[in-house]
């Protein structure tokens, strides 16, 4: 409904769960505030069918995420207003979280505590790709939005080829081609809704 129709932005939402553990308490395996500062990226655990990223955190407490299970809502659903109020965990996927990471642990399996589960709406376009870009038929409309759970990593590329295109005209750092924000306006001539990219499904956004 952005700009008086002029252009089709399809945004759905995929709602993921984390959890957070809380600091364990020292004992004969764990000193005082001792916990690894190491980030974890895992492969596919097809027992508990997560992929989980592990983030522990300057206070002692681990963030996790990567839990799998992540529920797609459609562009209607978000516009009518779902979960705007509440967005919950899923407990299957904690569980599934927990007991994965737990393998990993003996600490946490033997003594870990959960301090929070929850859940976030991520923004996706359906072909899993961000809008960056002019906006047509607008003059000095721009567009950066929809980048999923790689908002923060991206920033900097995308701040960058964005400020390039208002200062300059064009993006000399990136292409943006692929992320034309008319790509799903049918005047443009482009295709290919629904997750997939370039005929190919693109799996599952983290």
């Amino acid at each position: 409904d952005w700009f008086q129709g002029a252009l089709e932005l399809p945004m759905e939402g995929v709602k993921s769960t984390s959890i957070v553990w809380k600091k364990p308490e020292s004992g004969e395996d764990v000193d005082e505030g001792d916990v690894d500062a190491t980030a974890l990226f895992c492969g596919e655990d097809d027992r508990f069918g997560t992929h989980l990223e592990v983030y522990p955190r300057p206070d002692g407490t681990i963030y996790i995420c990567g839990i799998g299970g992540s529920e797609y809502i459609s562009t209607s659903s978000l516009k009518s207003g779902a979960f705007r109020e509440e967005c919950n965990a899923n407990p299957s996927r904690v569980d599934a979280a927990s007991q994965s990471f737990q393998e990993m642990s003996k600490v946490y399996k033997e003594r870990g505590e959960l301090d929070k589960v929850q859940a976030c709406m991520r923004p996706c376009p359906p072909d899993a790709m961000p809008y960056m870009g002019k906006v047509p038929g607008f003059e000095g409309a721009f567009i950066n939005a929809g980048h999923n759970c790689w908002g923060i990593a991206w920033a900097p590329a995308c701040g960058k080829a964005i400020s390039e295109l208002v200062l300059d005209g064009e993006s000399t750092s990136i292409n943006l081609a692929p992320f034309n924000p008319a790509r799903f306006t049918p005047v443009s001539g482009r295709g290919g809704r629904g997750r997939k990219r370039r005929g190919d499904s693109v799996g599952e956004q983290w």
